[in-house]
């Protein structure tokens, strides 16, 4: 439960800086001497809240617990457009088949305790340092906590309320800060509402955006977040708002403020997506090989050149109507085993296998049509054993999407020729015969955009949460889908939702049962 949970701190204790001799009667300046001298156990603290995105077992001891990387696997497992061969050895089955959201499922917890974990250690940061503070060192913690926690309450809000332009006052999800953590560990807290959680949100990041403009003091690696992340979260936050003004904005500070640049067509030929030092990567999660829990991992679950339960017949595949439905001068149509072929996107990207090259190989291990190949293994070593691939958080690739999005919905044809301008600037391989958006209304171009999402960030765990924003339903029917879970689910089913786990409302005095979301069963 979020009033108890006990997050994974490097640091081990905040409790120094309030104990005695120091006392509640330490002024702010020697407090924040003493934070000044204690500087590399802050920055552990630090460190700890993105090591909850990691965290193996820290929610449920369980091998498939394996930190946010295994949360956006299993949000794949319920989108439309992923759809898994097999679940013979059980992992996610139960969110292929949307019977993961009740209130004593893992999945509920796992997805609940990990952002709460993170939220708890950010907000451990925050009650350290002086909101005044114009040190740059503790300022920059401060945007890293703040942006975590953002971050968190975001992806939170996606799955337990609907969206934000449609249920504004809906109840969302319990709203706790360094500021009234006390009294809620007391008294317990309710579920805020959706727009009390999006002003939470935003209030993070504009405080976050603060801390850093101007700030010399630079991240040590991709992990953590800076300005044009920042920009980037907001964009999120206002595209689901429908604050589009703002979104298209915040999106061009983003790609204006980051040194990353899109994948150019020959580079999104090969397998990549494994490594956060790849230039078109804003945010991710550095997974080192001692936190590579053999396969359970991203890579274990969704690598078809890794041995992990791809190889043992868990293939992650395409949805055939939307493989279907990508052109053939696109370069990503390669992300996946074309039919009647063995694909052949990586044959001079890695070393063979036992003298087979990465087709071959394919063919070995009877990987099926429409398999993914998008994502390249550990040091792009065929069916590497070792899990650690990096898991990317954003790319620069979604800024240009949010931005054309953004664009669509305040000018229709402005839209369009952003959108047109992305992918054949970076996506298209005939230069006689350029792409083209169809459409003509805002709803129309945002709906080839929302395509172009589901082909460009396939399996990174955003084809979920566009449906709930955009009120699309699930039909995965007269598909490459198992019929035993080829579910045809109306836009704002309760189903599409969790239910706030069990645990949670039997320790928090401020939730009871009334307060739970509605039930919900899929419908074949």
């Amino acid at each position: 439960m979020i009033l108890s949970v006990v997050c994974i701190l490097m640091l081990g204790s905040c409790n120094d800086l309030d104990t005695e001799p120091i006392g509640s009667t330490l002024t702010s300046d020697q407090r924040e001497d003493v934070i000044k001298e204690q500087a590399a156990k802050l920055q552990a603290t630090v460190s700890g809240v993105y090591g909850n995105f990691y965290a193996y077992r820290n929610v449920y001891d369980d091998f498939f617990d394996f930190g946010l990387p295994s949360i956006l696997t299993m949000l794949n497992q319920r989108a439309e457009g992923l759809v898994s061969a097999s679940y013979d050895y059980g992992w996610y089955a139960e969110c292929g088949q949307f019977s993961d959201n009740t209130p004593t499922t893992p999945y509920a917890r796992i997805i609940w305790g990990t952002f709460y974990n993170t939220i708890y250690s950010a907000n451990q940061v925050l009650d350290i340092i002086d909101k005044k503070t114009d040190d740059a060192t503790l300022r920059f913690y401060m945007a890293q906590a703040l942006g975590a926690r953002a971050y968190s309450y975001w992806m939170l809000a996606q799955l337990w309320q609907f969206n934000y332009i449609d249920n504004p006052e809906a109840p969302c999800v319990p709203v706790i800060t360094e500021d009234n953590a006390g009294t809620a560990a007391i008294d317990g807290i309710g579920r805020a509402t959706v727009r009390e959680v999006y002003a939470r949100v935003l209030n993070d990041i504009d405080t976050a955006i603060e801390c850093l403009d101007g700030n010399p003091v630079e991240r040590e690696d991709k992990r953590y977040i800076d300005i044009a992340v920042l920009y980037g979260l907001r964009a999120r936050a206002e595209l689901c708002m429908g604050k589009y003004d703002d979104a298209y904005i915040d999106a061009n500070e983003a790609i204006a403020r980051t040194q990353a640049t899109p994948l150019s067509a020959a580079e999104a030929s090969v397998p990549g997506f494994n490594n956060v030092d790849d230039h078109n990567w804003m945010w991710g999660i550095i997974i080192e090989e001692p936190d590579a829990n053999g396969l359970y991992t991203f890579s274990g679950f969704m690598g078809s050149f890794s041995y992990g339960y791809a190889y043992a017949g868990q293939w992650q595949l395409i949805n055939s109507h939307l493989y279907d439905r990508v052109p053939s001068a696109d370069v990503r149509k390669g992300w996946w085993i074309a039919p009647g072929t063995r694909n052949s996107i990586a044959d001079n990207y890695f070393a063979t296998y036992q003298g087979l090259s990465a087709s071959e190989y394919l063919d070995a291990v009877e990987a099926p049509e429409y398999a993914v190949v998008k994502f390249a293994p550990y040091s792009d070593v065929l069916r590497q054993t070792t899990g650690a691939t990096d898991v990317p958080l954003m790319r620069v690739e979604e800024m240009y999407l949010i931005a054309a999005e953004a664009k669509a919905m305040t000018n229709a044809p402005e839209g369009k020729s952003l959108v047109e301008e992305y992918v054949n600037t970076y996506r298209w391989t005939d230069s006689a015969t350029r792409y083209s958006c169809n459409a003509a209304t805002s709803e129309a171009v945002r709906d080839e955009i929302f395509f172009q999402r589901q082909i460009e960030l396939w399996g990174e765990g955003f084809e979920y949460i566009d449906r709930l924003r955009l009120n699309k339903g699930i039909d995965r029917r007269n598909a490459n889908f198992n019929p035993d879970w080829a579910f045809n689910i109306p836009p704002k089913a309760a189903v599409l939702l969790y239910q706030i786990p069990q645990a949670e409302i039997e320790g928090n005095p401020g939730i009871t049962q009334a307060d739970q979301n509605p039930a919900g069963t899929a419908q074949l």
